[in-house]
């Protein structure tokens, strides 16, 4: 499914959830938000390890501290050490998520999210003793979430937020697939 065709789809999940929610979430209103990341390590002359991240938000605020949030995200792992390893990996997870500001009255408000989703994990490339990834893993995953919005106008805000895709939704794997992105956020 393309990356526009899962966009409408959210855009028409996040129609329903405000049609239900009641007459106090009725007041509030929607935020969209796009981030990205990047970093590389160079090992030696042509051995280099990178990894892209993006992604978008749509959210909906239930009240001035909560939102229900839905997240579309890539990742694409890439390694290339002479001898030992050569891979891609490229994960999408779609997730839908609780987003709680631990305050609102500031032009700083951090926040925490909690969350589900779907990843979808694409694989290629062999390591040194001739095995390769599985070309392809489907997995539920949980969402951990640390993040700050920095308000430059009432609706627009530099956002940076730290994440954990779950593995399995086992919180002991919160350290295998941690990311930063920087982006931006615009309530509607």
């Amino acid at each position: 499914m393309a990356l526009s065709t899962r966009m409408w789809i959210v855009a028409l999940g996040m129609g329903a959830l405000a049609g239900l929610a009641g007459p106090e979430a009725k007041a509030s209103n929607f935020e969209l938000s796009g981030g990205f990341s990047f970093n590389r390590t160079n090992y030696s002359e042509g051995n280099f390890s990178w990894t892209r991240r993006y992604g978008g938000t749509i959210g909906y605020r239930l009240s001035q501290v909560s939102t229900v949030e839905f997240s579309v995200q890539e990742m694409v792992d890439r390694t290339r050490i002479t001898g030992y390893e050569d891979t891609v990996f490229t994960d999408n997870v779609y997730s839908i998520n609780w987003v709680q500001n631990l305050f609102t009255l500031a032009a700083v408000q951090p926040y925490f999210k909690v969350g589900a989703g779907q990843l979808n994990r694409e694989a290629t490339g062999s390591y040194a003793n001739g095995a390769s990834p599985n070309p392809r893993t489907d997995s539920i995953t949980g969402v951990l979430g640390l993040g700050t919005r920095i308000y430059v106008t009432r609706s627009f805000a530099i956002r940076t937020e730290l994440t954990s895709y779950l593995t399995g939704g086992s919180i002991r794997t919160y350290r295998d697939n941690v990311g930063f992105t920087v982006g931006v956020s615009i309530g509607l």
